[in-house]
């Protein structure tokens, strides 16, 4: 399976800085804007917003909202505007914010309410109840 290639706009570290969803490439400066694979874009921006969520007097990385340590394997990158939300949410350092899973999925209050019910009706082997 080939990998699927996205168009990001590279920032001033060299760095991807944001997916683009949409033809809004072709309106940045010339030389700013390559083509990826989508892992690879996700991953490096993933990688800057962990490392802007890293305290800089433990060196810990915390969660945005409640400051839980959390890891790499264990720490969820969020959309604050989700990407289905009418075209107006990406996959951007802007946009993204580091959660526990607590915070992002696993509660009421959480950014996407409480979707362990969600989880829990899979199968390993059979998927969706």
């Amino acid at each position: 399976m080939k990998a699927k290639l996205v168009r990001v706009l590279i920032g001033p570290e060299g760095h991807p800085v944001r997916i683009f969803r949409n033809k809004d490439w072709r309106d940045s400066p010339a030389g700013q804007v390559v083509e990826m694979t989508k892992a690879e874009a996700v991953g490096s921006i993933r990688e800057q917003v962990f490392a802007r969520a890293k305290n800089p007097l433990t060196g810990q990385i915390e969660c945005q909202t409640c400051g839980r340590t959390i890891t790499w394997k264990s720490g969820e990158m969020n959309e604050i505007v989700a990407k289905g939300n009418h075209n107006l949410g990406e996959v951007s350092l802007e946009n993204c914010e580091a959660l526990c899973r607590e915070c992002h999925t696993g509660s009421p209050d959480s950014a996407h309410g409480n979707r362990r019910w969600q989880t829990a009706k899979l199968s390993p082997t059979k998927g969706p109840a």
